[in-house]
């Protein structure tokens, strides 16, 4: 009838109005989602001193963590005279970084997500500081005992975790491929011991962990400066 139909098309252009309106409300809130990853990108590219200068900081504490290493012995009887240098010389470059880190954000302030982004890389360098809890038994005949720990998967994790974030955040691709090999390392690390061969393995892996860290914040910092530089 007459009615019938004229109320199919009144519901009919009612319903394409409103789903006109849906579809024109996901497309700004695309558009804004994707203006303020160009944003956050272009502002977070500006931060690239700060994660050259730690990466440089990182190689000197590296290096003096691989000299202990292989001087346990010496190291040990060197703490032990002097303990409170266990502390100082780690305190020393964090200050040093907190410094870099402050005069930098100073200049050109943190907004938005690149707030957001610079905390959570904070926070990732600070988890480097965890360490392992071991509780070994010992006889009363024992006097020394070395035990060689790794964290090795515990930072190659974590640091997956931030360099993909941060792809994700500012949509630099290379940040996620980076991030996916930081977490395939940690389970190859983790699991290796299981099969045959894989302590091998994970000894070899552990020498990546003196530069992990450094090589991490400085490909960021470089990447992010190139990028800045193409604008």
């Amino acid at each position: 009838s007459i009615y019938v139909n004229f109320v199919l098309q009144s519901t009919l252009k009612r319903l394409g109005g409103n789903m006109e309106k849906q579809l024109e409300s996901v497309v700004d809130d695309i558009t804004i989602i994707k203006s303020i990853i160009e944003k956050t990108r272009r502002s977070f590219t500006g931060f690239s001193k700060i994660f050259i200068i730690w990466g440089c900081m990182y190689i000197v504490m590296s290096f003096l963590s691989f000299i202990q290493n292989m001087n346990i012995e010496a190291t040990m009887a060197f703490y032990n005279d002097i303990p409170f240098l266990v502390y100082l010389i780690p305190v020393v470059f964090f200050g040093i970084g907190g410094l870099v880190y402050f005069s930098v954000v100073r200049k050109q302030p943190l907004i938005g997500l690149e707030r957001h982004l610079m905390t959570m890389w904070i926070l990732v360098i600070f988890a480097q500081l965890i360490r392992m809890s071991i509780e070994i038994p010992m006889d009363a005949d024992t006097t020394t005992m070395v035990v060689k720990t790794s964290n090795f998967a515990f930072v190659s994790y974590v640091l997956g975790i931030g360099l993909i974030m941060t792809g994700i955040l500012t949509e630099l691709k290379n940040f996620k491929f980076v991030g996916g090999v930081y977490i395939l390392l940690a389970l190859v690390h983790s699991y290796a011991p299981s099969f045959v061969g894989g302590l091998s393995i994970t000894r070899s892996m552990d020498t990546l962990g003196y530069v992990i860290m450094p090589f991490t914040l400085l490909y960021v910092g470089v990447y992010l400066k190139r990028q800045s530089e193409r604008g």
